[in-house]
């Protein structure tokens, strides 16, 4: 019982997609229409700004921690934190209360995964970063640490571990036109290293600049 209670909990609270409420209340736009049109962080900080993804991804995550907090009230059960997050992953990526039109989970799923098991999870989101950073792609890692963490729970707990399996198809049908993309050769780099230290104000030229006027 406690199966299907926290999986309603999870979409319930998932259907409250951030990027909507974001833009709809505060730039008076819709996610939808603009950049790449998918509702979720890294579309609204590329259209809006830093300012505006990060208030997506903030409210993403915490509308995560909320669901597997009210989870954790009612049924003390840790297996019942999987089911909320696959209701959590079901209800952003396909909101009813949006016309089955969402995000793809990122910001939830690892909120997730480092409610559920911290140690797992700091250990596949590294393995992620480092992807992220060598093949310059926003699509592969995201899949990546969740089969990955699927994959190392299921010895600990199979029937998590399942249910982690299947919040991976979901991601996977989400991204499915990014993968495609990626393995045709299409999809868009994106330097992580070089945005990290353009926001840091470090560059390569500004040390040759540097170089020059001391000598």
């Amino acid at each position: 019982m406690f199966r299907l209670g926290a999986l309603l909990i999870g979409y319930i609270c998932g259907n409250f997609v951030t990027a909507y409420f974001v833009t709809a209340h505060l730039l008076h736009s819709d996610p939808t229409k603009v950049g790449s049109g998918n509702p979720g962080t890294a579309n609204v900080g590329a259209v809006f700004g830093k300012k505006y993804g990060t208030l997506t991804a903030v409210g993403d995550l915490a509308k995560a921690v909320i669901a597997l907090a009210i989870t954790w009230l009612l049924f003390k059960n840790h297996l019942a934190l999987a089911y909320t997050g696959l209701g959590l992953m079901l209800g952003h990526c396909f909101p009813l209360f949006y016309h089955f039109k969402g995000g793809k989970g990122v910001a939830v799923s690892i909120a997730l995964l480092l409610v559920y098991d911290v140690r797992i999870a700091v250990a596949v989101l590294l393995i992620a970063l480092v992807m992220t950073a060598l093949m310059q792609n926003l699509t592969i890692p995201p899949l990546t640490f969740m089969l990955l963490f699927s994959i190392f729970e299921y010895p600990i707990k199979a029937e998590a571990g399942l249910v982690f399996g299947l919040i991976f198809l979901v991601m996977l049908i989400r991204f499915w036109s990014d993968v495609v993309d990626f393995f045709a050769g299409r999809s868009k780099r994106v330097d992580i290293l070089k945005t990290i230290k353009r926001k840091l104000g470090i560059s390569h030229e500004g040390d040759i600049g540097s170089s020059e006027k001391k000598i």
